[in-house]
């Protein structure tokens, strides 16, 4: 990608091309996590921050979430191959991530209703998936969701609460990461 085009203002929809880095091989499994496709660009990069890109994946549920690398992962694409398959998900964000990111759509509506043009609906106080999680039995990891009227983490006991799932791309003058 040429830098020159690593410069996107806020609202403008942003369609990466698609990048994959590996998360965790076992045997003839292989997890990548995955940037590509149409994301909106919340905050443009400057001097002293980075730009933020949010896709929004819709909202899901504890069902298809598994644990890879120690962290979660969801089976967003799949290549079969002789050697084995490999599996590309998009990567949750952080808590501390989600909550900057959602302070900025909070405060520009404008944001909000470029989401909903770009069919990308998004209420940000509700609850999100992340990639921070809690031990169950010692050493068993399971995910977790951020509560945004509650301020609280919470890990997910059944498959009945729908949480919104998103993804962040970062990007300065050079280099777009995640």
């Amino acid at each position: 990608m040429d830098a020159n085009q690593l410069n996107w203002s806020v609202g403008e929809i942003v369609s990466l091309t698609r990048k994959t880095t590996q998360v965790h091989k076992s045997g003839l499994k292989s997890y990548e996590h995955l940037i590509n496709s149409r994301y909106i660009c919340i905050r443009e990069c400057d001097d002293t921050n980075r730009g933020i890109l949010v896709k929004v994946l819709g909202k899901m549920n504890r069902e298809n979430i598994i644990m890879s690398g120690g962290e979660p992962f969801c089976k967003d694409d799949k290549d079969e191959g002789f050697t084995g398959d490999t599996y590309y998900g998009y990567r949750f964000p952080k808590v501390d991530e989600l909550k900057e990111v959602l302070d900025i759509i909070r405060g520009d509506q404008n944001l909000i209703a470029k989401f909903e043009k770009a069919s990308m609906h998004i209420n940000p106080n509700s609850t999100f998936w992340v990639r921070d999680t809690t031990s169950r039995f010692i050493v068993l990891k399971a995910p977790q969701y951020y509560d945004t009227q509650s301020n609280e983490l919470n890990a997910s006991r059944s498959n009945d609460k729908l949480n919104y799932r998103i993804t962040l791309a970062y990007f300065d003058k050079s280099q777009i990461s995640w």
